[in-house]
């Protein structure tokens, strides 16, 4: 078992990896009344490519989907019997993990026991391969009436022309279409093994006593040493695949998407980490809720929100400024212009920094809060950061003005969402 100390919030993680390689991460909050579970398995819907036994595979997109799917049936659904242990349960798949969930407030060993059960002890069957197949499809009809798939799959489109992330994670009807049992039973032996998950746990738990219903669990199994399959890796270019786009969605109001496309390479000084907090910094400086340019638009009724985010996408940088807006093209114009004039000030940089900290500190109130930043540290990272405030206190005005000084608008993709009867 390790204690690992997150510095700074004066939090302990415990941890203990089992010999077969299996993961457990648990914080534990004896105020709270509740606990959440996550049972995170390193593969996602981006893993279509890649190398098992020396052999090469080329899955179907949406496979990775499929197999959630499946995971989750069998002679009584999964969700029901988390139900009757009076527990919410939920599954998703993401570009690089499949994860799931539970969450209660009382009979964890239960439920604990539930979910390994579903994951290390499932039996495949043609049946309920072929059974998962209509509902499966009748999901992806839905997700193509929800703007922010189409959104996030239609930019990823624009910006990159390699990745696998240009289309929606589920595939479509003719990848589900194809998806068959030999294809879900290699996914589930190829990356289904203890070395390739890891469970986290927060709230109103304890450590031994999770640590002891795992480890009896695991006492009936022999697994054999993990041959970590070997993902394709996407040599994507540094141009934008699609400059502008409009499409026509279920919005209510239009939506301006501007997507700035910079190579990781460019901050070869900076942890990716910290990279990501320092433009957190700038573009709240320049487009939160208190910020003049926000202010001033609303103000002249040009947008009625605007919202950002930065993101980290294999070995690029994405910058991302959004709004909804009346006045699309006239909005593109001012967005850019905005993103060419940012404003640095120290004044400004130090008091969303502050703004940051607390909020990081506060983060600890919320159980669910705390098991997502483990596991997206797992999945997006492959570790724990366990020094959070730590990098965040150590940047400083240098370093934003290094990393803004390599900014360049060069390559951006603009997506514009326009209401269907528009």
């Amino acid at each position: 078992m390790k204690e690992i100390k997150m510095k700074g919030v004066y939090e302990t993680i415990f941890y203990e990896k089992l010999d077969n390689g299996f993961e457990i991460y648990v914080w534990e909050d004896k105020k709270a009344h509740s606990f959440e579970g996550m049972l995170n398995v390193f593969y996602g819907a981006d893993g279509v490519d890649f190398t098992y036994k020396n052999k090469k595979y080329k899955v179907n997109r949406g496979s990775a989907h499929y197999l959630e799917h499946v995971m989750c049936e069998g002679d009584e659904p999964l969700l029901s019997k988390f139900n009757r242990l009076g527990s919410y349960s939920n599954a998703h798949t993401s570009t690089l993990a499949t994860v799931y969930e539970f969450a209660g407030t009382n009979n964890l060993e239960e439920n604990v026991l539930l979910l390994l059960k579903a994951i290390f002890e499932k039996e495949f069957t043609l049946e309920e391969i072929e059974h998962e197949r209509t509902p499966i499809i009748e999901e992806m009809r839905m997700r193509l009436d929800n703007p922010n798939v189409i959104s996030f799959f239609t930019l990823n489109n624009m910006l990159f022309k390699k990745y696998p992330n240009n289309s929606d994670l589920g595939g479509n009807k003719d990848d589900i279409s194809n998806i068959t049992l030999e294809e879900v039973k290699l996914l589930y032996e190829a990356f289904y093994h203890p070395s390739n998950m890891a469970l986290v746990l927060t709230g109103n738990v304890s450590f031994y006593d999770v640590l002891k219903t795992v480890k009896n669990y695991f006492k009936k199994f022999t697994f054999k040493e993990y041959k970590r399959p070997k993902l394709l890796n996407y040599h994507e270019g540094k141009r934008v695949n699609i400059r502008k786009s409009t499409v026509k969605t279920n919005v209510k109001m239009p939506e301006v998407i501007t997507a700035i496309k910079l190579p990781l390479s460019l901050f070869k000084d900076y942890d990716d980490y910290m990279l990501i907090n320092i433009w957190q910094l700038i573009l709240t400086s320049n487009f939160d809720s208190t910020s003049y340019f926000k202010e001033d638009l609303i103000e002249k009724g040009l947008l009625s929100q605007l919202f950002y985010s930065v993101y980290k996408m294999y070995d690029y940088l994405i910058i991302e400024i959004g709004c909804r807006t009346n006045y699309p093209l006239e909005i593109e114009k001012i967005i850019l212009d905005k993103l060419k004039h940012m404003d640095i000030l120290k004044d400004d940089v130090e008091r969303k920094k502050k703004s940051a900290l607390a909020a990081l500190v506060l983060g600890y109130e919320n159980l669910e809060d705390v098991n997502a930043f483990i596991s997206n540290s797992l999945i997006y990272e492959g570790k724990l950061i366990d020094n959070e405030k730590e990098l965040l206190e150590k940047i400083k005005m240098k370093d934003i003005k290094d990393v803004f000084s390599k900014f360049s608008l060069k390559e951006y993709s603009v997506l514009t969402l326009m209401p269907n009867d528009l």
